[in-house]
C-alpha cells in the first residue's frame, strides 16, 4: 500500500493574480514553458489578466515524448518532489507528476494522439490513483497556440478535469514498485576468517592470563 503523501506548503485556493505570478515563474524556464499547454479552464485568466476567478491548482499538459526532459528541468530548478511523481510507483507508463512553484501546485499530464482523438494520463498525488482518459475530439481544436495583445505566446489545450468521466476514464491505484532486496551472505573464506579472528583473540587472552599468573607466583616465592 502506498504511503500517504508528505505535507508541503502551497495555496489550497488562489486568485488570478497569484496564478499569473506562478505562470511567470514557469516562463523563467523557457524550455519547459514552451513545451507545455495550459488547461482550457485558465484561458480567460491568461488572456484578460483581470478576470476574477479562483483556482486550487494549475493543470498543464504535454506530449508524452517531452516528459523525461521536462522532469529533468524541474529537478534542475529544485522544484521536484519525489513523492509526487508517478514514476516512483509504477513501471507501466508515465502518468506525470506534480510540483510546487510560487506556492502553487502544478499538475503535469502527458498525452498521446490516437485515431479518434487523444489519450491523456494523469496521477493524483492525494489519492495515489492513476487515470487513463480517452478523448474523442476534433484534433484541430485540441491544441492551440496564439499571441495575446502583449505579444505573449499562449498555449492552450482543450482539456479540463471535468472532461474525465466514468465512460472515458479508467482508474487504477498506482502499484508500489518492487524494491530490490539485498541479501548479506558470507563466503566460506570470510567465515573462516571470522573464526580465526576469535581464536586469535582467545589465545591472546590466555597468554595475558598466563603471564599474570606466572608473575604472581614468582612474586610470592620471592616474598
Amino acid at each position: 500500500m502506498n504511503q500517504p503523501p508528505k505535507k508541503y506548503s502551497y495555496y489550497i485556493s488562489f486568485d488570478t493574480q497569484i496564478f499569473l505570478s506562478a505562470k511567470e515563474l514557469l516562463k523563467s524556464m523557457p524550455t519547459f514553458y514552451n513545451r507545455v499547454y495550459f488547461s482550457i479552464k485558465y484561458a480567460r485568466a491568461i488572456w484578460s489578466g483581470d478576470i476574477e476567478d479562483t483556482f486550487t491548482n494549475i493543470t498543464l499538459l504535454t506530449e508524452s515524448a517531452n516528459m523525461a526532459s521536462l522532469r529533468q528541468i524541474i529537478k534542475n530548478n529544485f522544484l521536484y518532489i519525489n513523492e509526487w511523481d508517478s514514476s516512483r510507483y509504477t513501471d507501466k507508463a508515465d502518468y506525470g507528476f506534480s510540483f510546487i512553484a510560487g506556492n502553487v501546485k502544478f499538475v503535469l499530464m502527458p498525452f498521446d494522439e490516437i485515431e479518434e482523438g487523444y489519450y491523456v494520463r494523469s496521477y493524483d498525488v492525494d489519492t495515489g490513483n492513476c487515470y487513463d482518459t480517452r478523448l474523442s475530439c476534433d484534433k484541430k481544436y485540441f491544441l492551440s497556440t496564439s499571441v495575446n495583445d502583449t505579444g505573449e505566446i499562449i498555449r492552450i489545450c482543450d482539456f479540463n478535469l471535468e472532461y474525465m468521466t466514468d465512460a472515458n476514464t479508467k482508474v487504477e491505484r498506482a502499484p508500489k514498485k518492487a524494491e530490490q532486496q539485498q541479501m548479506v551472505t558470507f563466503t566460506p573464506n570470510s567465515g573462516y576468517a571470522f573464526i580465526n579472528l576469535i581464536a586469535v583473540m582467545l589465545l591472546t587472552l590466555v597468554s595475558v592470563a598466563t603471564v599474570y599468573i606466572s608473575y604472581y607466583i614468582v612474586s610470592s616465592g620471592l616474598s
